[in-house]
Formats: C-alpha cells, structure tokens, sequence
C-alpha cells in the first residue's frame, strides 16, 4: 500500500503555507533548529519520522516511533500527523517533533492520513476507519470494515471516502462515521483515492482505475489496466494517472476513463503519483523517479536510485520530493531531475512525503 503522498493531485488535506518561524533552542547547551515553513517530512523503516531542511536535507528533528513507518504524513500549521505500525495515529508539533498527542488502534496503520479544522482521519490494519479530536486525539467516532483499510484516504465538507481489503470504497459522514455510500470494487480498495467536486477516484488490487459519482457511489467508468494494481492515484482537470504491475503509467481521460496515453517504466509501479502544470511524477520498482510531459508522456527526465521507489511523491516549485528502498529521502530539480540534496535514514523510506511550504 502507498500512501497518498504529494501536491497537486495527491491528497495532502489541510497543509498550509502559514507556519512558524525558524528559531533557535538549546538542549543541554547544544544549539537545535525547530522546523518552520520550508520543512520536508518523511517517515522510515527505522521507526522514525524525519523533519528536513527545504533547503539543504539537513535534519531539524525526529521522533521515534515503536515500528516501522508507512502510512501518509498530513501537516497543518502547528503539528504534523502520521500512523505506524506500532499501531498509534501520532500529532507531533511541528517545530520540535515533541508527542503532542498519540491514540491507539487496534492493529498497524499503513493508510493515508487526512485532516480537516476538526479532525484526523487514518486507517487501520483492525479493519476500521477513524475520526480523532485533531486537538487532543480522542475518538470522535469509528467506522467497521469488513477487512484492512490501508488505503488513502480522502475527505471534504461532508464525507470522507476510505477503502478497505474488503474489497469496497466507502463514502462516511463526516460528522458521525454513518455510511453514506458503498461500492464493491470487485478486489481490494488498497491504494489509491482521489476526489474532486464530481467524483471519486480510486484502484482496485486486481487491476481496475474506476470513478464513482461522488453523491451516491454510482460508477461513472473503469479502465482495466491488465495486472494488479498498487500505485497511487493522482488527478488534475483533464486526466488521471494511476500506474499499474504492468509497469506502465496510464493518463486517462477523466470524463470517460479512455486512454490518453501510458509510459512503460523498467518495473512494477507501486509508488505515489504527483502531478503539477507540466509534468506527472511517479516511481517505479526499477529504482527510478520519472517526470512525464502530461500532454503525451514523453519523458522530460529520470533520476535513478539506489533502490526500488515506493514511497509518496510531493513537489513544489522548484523540487521533487521523494524516498527510496536505498533508505534515502531526496530532494530534485524539478526541471531536469538533478538531485539537490539527499538524506540517509536507517531504513527503506515508503511513507508519504508531508510538506510545509
């Protein structure tokens, strides 16, 4: 499962620009700089969250988790959210990394994480979907699958829509968890969702990219990609991209779900997809990070890793942000894909990629 994980297209609900100031603290006498505006996070297989310089990839702080990191990373203005495998939906404040808040699960979380001015919403392992006080954690309410929810999540004004193994996409009411709609995707809902004012996008394990009317659950289309399917999703005005096990990215016509065009990587897809003005941006197994003209996807570059690339996808203006199975976390230009910086962590990096701009 990949979490959501980019601008643009990728469901980073409720990130600001608006943030704190860069300041100086002193533990112990020693210098240390919080995070402020500017800030890239990311999580590891090493059981930690990182807080990284825009700039320069240098560590401001971590925190550490009691597992492995794999879910989506939302940020707001003060604090920064994120699920592990030590089954806990954490808060840490932004500028510190300090445990503003934690709320236990029953089981590993390894979905998206999504926020509104109220609430975090994530996914868990114990088959459930969950809406948390967003200032202190507690339970607003729980919604029961009927199997694993590890996919992206997605929320507006009224619902939030989340899918589970069970092979469904469910639309929830924000305010009490009630279901609202349903639709049996026919194979597990474990990756991919995406919104817009009219639908809902999602993919399907067995291989299906599929919009549902957003007000009922109606399908509108589906497009058969001819293997399993483990990517993101992300979507603009005219097309969405999903890639697919048959190591294509397919660009499909967001009205209709017909093909607009595929580019074929050197391996299976599994990562999150970004997607700006000009190009789309997605990893693949054969260790390299592509950007693709979106008119036609031709390649406009790609910058090869260390390792397969599963991680979420997030850009800016000037950079690509993105984890590898090296274990690194590296910043690239996003107009030719050299790498501006890269950070080490202690293990394969396949969470989302959270930014505070």
């Amino acid at each position: 499962m990949i979490p959501p994980i980019s601008i643009d297209g990728t469901d980073i609900t409720g990130a600001t620009i608006d943030g704190v100031e860069v300041d100086e603290i002193t533990v112990d006498g020693t210098p240390v700089f919080s995070a402020g505006p500017d800030t890239v996070f990311a999580g590891s297989f090493d059981d930690e969250i990182y807080a990284l310089d825009i700039t320069d990839g240098s560590e401001l702080w971590s925190f550490t988790t009691g597992g492995i990191i794999r879910s989506g990373i939302a940020v707001d203005d003060t604090a920064v959210y994120v699920g592990s495998n030590d089954d806990n939906v954490y808060a840490l404040d932004i500028t510190d990394g300090s445990e503003l808040w934690s709320f236990t699960t029953g089981n590993r979380i390894e979905s998206g994480i999504a926020i509104d001015d109220t609430a975090v919403y994530a996914g868990s392992y114990d088959d459930n979907v969950y809406a948390l006080d967003i200032t202190d954690g507690s339970e607003l309410w729980s919604y029961t699958t009927g199997s694993a929810v590890q996919s992206e999540l997605a929320v507006d004004d009224s619902a939030v829509y989340a899918g589970s193994d069970d092979a469904n996409l469910y639309a929830l009411d924000i305010t009490d968890g009630s279901e609202l709609w349903s639709f049996n995707a026919g194979g597990g809902v474990s990756n991919g969702i995406a919104i817009d004012d009219t639908a809902v996008y999602g993919v399907e394990f067995g291989g299906d990219v599929f919009a549902l009317d957003i007000t009922d659950g109606s399908e509108l289309w589906s497009f058969n990609t001819g293997a399993f399917a483990l990517s993101g999703i992300a979507i603009d005005d005219t097309a969405v991209y999903a890639g697919s096990n048959t190591s294509k990215i397919y660009a499909l016509d967001i009205t209709d779900g017909s093909e607009l065009w595929s580019f074929t990587t050197g391996g299976v897809i599994q990562s999150g997809i970004a997607v700006d003005n000009t190009a789309v941006y997605v990893g693949s197994n054969d260790d390299n990070v592509y950007a693709l003209d979106i008119t036609d996807g031709s390649e406009i570059w790609s910058y090869t890793t260390g390792s397969a690339v599963q991680s979420g996808i997030a850009v800016d203006d000037t950079a690509v942000y993105v984890g590898s199975d090296d274990d690194n976390v590296y910043a690239l230009d996003i107009t030719d894909g050299s790498e501006l910086w890269s950070f080490t962590t202690g293990g394969n990096v396949r969470s989302g990629i959270g930014l505070n701009l």
